[in-house]
């Protein structure tokens, strides 16, 4: 034996350690990506539970009662059949049929606390199907990044605390991409045709749970279509790619002198390898557009085409209440989208330079609800809608994150406590701090309705009297065991008509007629987001001749309440 034979073996005893203990490590760092996407997902409920269960937040929001009242009208219609009171398909910015039913369900288990509950299953499921998009973009530490980025959105929480259909439809669009990136990845033409519907089906869904959501579904399908593309390459490429190296490396001349006289193998390689992607994206786009018109069919046949009208009016050819200047819903929009949109944008130079079309389409996707309600000037649920596209930017936000404590971690290699993994923990709750900050301020945008249900409580019950209420919606939920929905009536819409004429009078006409005849029993107002009308039928109110001012709940800067008096 030579005198180098020793280190020789050496040399071999630690490859093999190495390789026996390599699948252990694998699984150690698969176990603590685990732990640490259920730990994103506790402190996501945690903080969603404790703000939507406390303060103001404790009573519903006009939206939430407005929905849980129409699921139990419906599911009272289904039950004991005849047609429902209101036509909710007409003006409801989603479909009436889906999420009111279930949400009704749960409000009727557990109350609005269940109804919240239900929505942040949804959101914590969300959570979850980021984390697997970003595992199918770029690798696992990426995807549960993605996640923790994503919690830290203060609409995030919000919406996991909120009884709308939101949150449910945003579980449907993050699913139907999951499931449209692994129809991309599948190796079967079969099984990515089978995926594929599966995500048209999710996709339908999530449109026709809220119509909006249809402003994502281009992303998604070139989302899908970019990671087909990158699937269908040959390893080499992606390994080029993913190393960061732009170009591939020059190559001797025996080589290309080789690959000269053999042009016509790699050609005919390339085209078998265009032909075979071009099927797979027509497998892809036949299964999705199956999933996508099945859904479509079903929706439409089992609950009829007045839910076009309601498409029409509340999202594609929707006129805002109120307009707002386009730089003020932009600050507002990146404002609440701050913590998770920062980190994206800060991760597009360490992902862009290998991933650009991939990087440029999540950050641009991210910013559609923005964009969109700038361009129309309307403040109205941009912070729910901005949940959305922050789904986006965490799975770029997670790649970034992913990538500086790699190589902060490699850096300090021999440290117990890596400054990388010191400095993202120190960064990740200065940013969750600033999306509960968040979610808890828009928890507490709308008023307590305590007071005013209370003492309603005590001057409804007779079951031929008409109640004018701003936001009526709220006491008709609380209120629903003494009172029929069509005695409630708000301040956005009164159709009226005029006794002795038999016609029918619009606008603000048809209040004012009312309010002259009598035809309320108790008015109530508040001066909030139909402050404008309120003026224009307060010189009525003020006839003592006709109502009389009964009491100001909780005080003046509350609801003012008033009483018909007898003719």
């Amino acid at each position: 034996m030579t005198a180098t034979e020793p280190d020789r073996v050496q040399t071999v005893g630690s490859i093999r350690d190495r390789r026996r203990w390599r699948p252990r490590l694998v699984v150690d760092a698969r176990l603590g990506l685990a732990a640490g996407l259920v730990a994103v997902l506790a402190v996501q409920a945690a903080i969603s539970l404790s703000l939507s269960a406390t303060g103001l937040s404790a009573t519903a929001f006009e939206d939430e009662a407005l929905y849980l009242h129409a699921g139990r009208q419906i599911l009272n219609s289904w039950i004991h059949g005849g047609p429902g009171y209101d036509d909710f398909a007409s003006y409801f910015s989603g479909s009436p049929y889906i999420y009111p039913p279930l949400g009704a369900l749960a409000d009727g288990a557990g109350g609005l606390a269940g109804a919240r509950l239900l929505s942040l299953v949804f959101a914590l499921v969300t959570t979850v199907l980021v984390a697997t998009v970003g595992r199918s973009l770029f690798n696992r530490a990426a995807g549960v990044a993605g996640a923790a980025a994503f919690v830290c959105g203060g609409p995030v929480l919000f919406l996991g605390g909120f009884a709308t259909y939101d949150a449910m439809a945003l579980m449907l669009l993050v699913g139907g991409l999951a499931v449209g990136l692994r129809a991309a990845a599948a190796e079967r033409t079969r099984t990515a045709l089978l995926l594929a519907s599966v995500a048209g089906i999710l996709l339908g869904g999530a449109v026709a749970t809220k119509y909006m959501v249809a402003l994502f579904v281009p992303s998604i399908c070139l989302i899908v279509l970019t990671m087909t593309v990158r699937t269908s390459r040959s390893p080499s490429d992606r390994g080029a790619e993913a190393s960061g190296t732009p170009f591939p490396a020059p190559r001797p001349p025996a080589a290309r002198a080789s690959a000269t006289g053999s042009h016509r193998r790699p050609t005919r390689r390339a085209r078998g390898r265009e032909f075979r992607l071009s099927v797979r994206l027509a497998g892809l786009a036949l299964g999705g557009t199956v999933g996508a018109a099945a859904v479509a069919g079903v929706w439409l046949g089992l609950t009829g085409t007045r839910q076009l009208s309601g498409m029409m009016m509340t999202t594609i050819s929707r006129t805002p209440f109120v307009t707002t200047g386009r730089l003020d819903v932009f600050e507002h929009g990146l404002r609440w989208a701050a913590p998770t949109l920062l980190v994206a944008v800060l991760a597009v130079p360490l992902v862009g330079r290998q991933r650009p079309a991939l990087t440029g389409l999540l950050l641009i996707t991210s910013l559609l609800p923005i964009i969109f309600q700038a361009r129309s000037g309307e403040l109205t649920s941009l912070h729910k809608h901005v949940a959305f596209g922050l789904a986006f930017a965490a799975p770029l936000a997670g790649a970034g994150l992913a990538s500086a404590v790699t190589w902060l971690s490699a850096r300090n290699s021999g440290r117990m406590l890596k400054p990388g993994i010191l400095l993202a923990s120190a960064a990740g709750l200065v940013l969750l701090y600033s999306g509960a900050r968040t979610a808890h301020d828009l928890f507490g945008q709308w008023a307590d309705s305590r007071p005013l249900v209370a003492f309603l409580r005590t001057q409804v019950g007779n079951p031929s009297d008409h109640y004018l209420v701003e936001e009526s919606e709220v006491p008709r939920y609380y209120l629903e065991d003494r009172t029929a929905s069509g005695q409630w009536d708000n301040t956005y819409y009164l159709y009226y008509v005029d006794p002795r004429t038999k016609a029918a009078i619009p606008g603000v006409g048809a209040y004012r007629a009312a309010l002259t005849d009598r035809y309320f029993e108790i008015v109530v107002l508040r001066y909030g987001p139909t402050a404008a009308l309120d003026r224009q039928i307060r010189d009525i109110l003020d006839d003592t001749t006709r109502y009389r001012q009964i009491a100001q709940v909780p005080d003046a800067s509350g609801w003012t309440i008033w009483r018909r008096v007898a003719p």
